[in-house]
């Protein structure tokens, strides 16, 4: 669900979805050119930082950006005085950044533990946004970003491989990859447990259950009007049993 978030833009409070933003979008929110005029994130206590219109950027909120003439002398990526520490994976980059702008592949390459994997903004109570390797992004430090393995199914998301990562799913994506019974299945954001058992061979409540299997062997009897939600982290696998027939006396 998009979330506003209030910006003062060429001196104008605006309310804005927040989240991921297009610099481009907010050039058309000023009414400016970039050709003749340039936006500026104002960095308090440091230098205005550049925004080109196929830069990206993510709103909080509070964000004040200014306008100004098009500048030669500090480039389109200038050097900020104060390093940017944006946090990865839950975990504060203490080493900041000592540019305004990095790109999405030169953020997703911290991460040392994944030779493969995605990047995406992580924005608390609203859906997590994919960033791709040549995205420009204005950082700052209020910035959250995950990484995830990348999954055999580009477009969805491989909750075995997240967990077995120790990492959390993103929110709010279209398609999540689940196990039943050792098979793959492609499924939505969320799901009822009769409709999870159903993909396994379209099988009922009325002679199988349902189990939620977890790291260290653990299960977890799922109901059939029980909604599980695939971003939650630990959600990966499922087994389906047989119930015994009852025994005439």
């Amino acid at each position: 669900m998009a979330q506003k978030a209030t910006i003062t833009i060429c001196g104008n409070e605006k309310d804005v979805e927040s989240g991921l933003a297009h610099a481009c979008d907010l050039y058309k929110l000023a009414d400016l050119s970039p050709d003749k005029k340039w936006l500026y994130l104002d960095k308090d206590k440091d230098i205005d930082i550049p925004l080109l219109p196929d830069d990206y950027i993510i709103i909080h909120g509070g964000e004040k950006i200014l306008s100004g003439d098009v500048s030669a002398d500090i480039g389109d990526n200038p050097s900020v005085r104060n390093p940017v520490c944006v946090h990865l994976n839950d975990k504060r980059l203490e080493e900041g950044f000592k540019k305004a702008k990095v790109t999405g592949k030169e953020l997703r390459e911290l991460d040392k533990e994944l030779d493969a994997s995605r990047l995406f903004a992580n924005l608390r109570g609203r859906v997590d946004e994919f960033i791709k390797d040549e995205w420009v992004l204005v950082v700052q430090e209020k910035d959250r970003y995950l990484t995830i393995p990348v999954s055999a199914t580009e477009d969805a998301i491989d909750l075995e491989k997240c967990a077995r990562a120790n990492r959390k799913p993103p929110k709010g994506q279209k398609h999540y990859a689940i196990k039943i019974d050792g098979y793959k299945y492609k499924v939505g954001q969320a799901l009822a447990g009769a409709a999870i058992l159903k993909l396994a061979g379209g099988k009922t409540y009325g002679d199988w259950t349902l189990n939620q299997k977890f790291h260290g062997g653990r299960r977890k009897a799922v109901g059939q009007d029980e909604e599980i939600d695939f971003s939650e982290p630990g959600v990966e696998r499922f087994e389906t049993v047989r119930k015994q027939a009852q025994q005439g006396r």
